[in-house]
């Protein structure tokens, strides 16, 4: 796990994100969660080690980190294992980040990890179809894996997608890159 821990440590500093030793735990324990239940229920490609997961996954997840401010609520559309909003979640805890999962077994891990993490985050486990909406409104919708225009409109004030948005139907306020990562805020 120390190869681990150090690769997580290098990746913050260059993300410039301040390390607590708390909280890079929980990162830890979050990987080693993520590949026992993969065991079992395909969450993430079987191929993965727990070096690719911290260089593919957990530290382009924190990308954006700088953009999410304090008191912001935030959902995580699409959530899977919670690639995306876990990590945040961890680094930016006294922010509210809400779940939306359609599929079980992913929204069981995840509050299998709220618990054992003791993280604040909501779950909504249920399909959104994008005329339907939400009745909630929030500061920022994290989209990864997910099609930016499967997003119900007037739901959230940007949409920060992890990849590089080739649509016309939304316009690209800034993007931001780390490595050969890039995420792109949209409105």
């Amino acid at each position: 796990m120390f190869h681990v821990k150090h690769l997580l440590q290098e990746g913050l500093k260059e993300l410039k994100i301040t390390t607590v030793e708390e909280k890079l735990n929980k990162l830890i324990v979050y990987i080693g969660e993520l590949l026992r239940w993969n065991e079992k229920i395909n969450l993430i490609s079987r191929d993965l080690t727990k070096e690719d997961i911290v260089k593919k996954l957990i530290l382009p997840s924190l990308i954006p980190h700088r953009l999410i401010l304090p008191k912001e609520h935030i959902l995580d559309f699409g959530a899977g294992a919670g690639i995306v909003g876990i990590p945040l979640s961890i680094f930016k805890s006294e922010t509210s980040f809400t779940f939306l999962e359609s599929k079980t077994k992913p929204i069981t891990f995840l509050r299998h990890i709220r618990n054992i993490l003791s993280i604040d985050i909501e779950m909504l486990h249920k399909f959104i179809d994008p005329q339907e909406g939400l009745t909630m409104r929030y500061n920022s919708i994290l989209v990864r894996g997910v099609d930016p225009e499967s997003v119900p409109p007037g739901i959230g004030e940007k949409l920060i997608y992890y990849g590089e948005y080739k649509g016309d139907k939304l316009k690209i306020k800034s993007s931001l890159s780390w490595k050969t990562y890039k995420v792109s805020v949209l409105s």
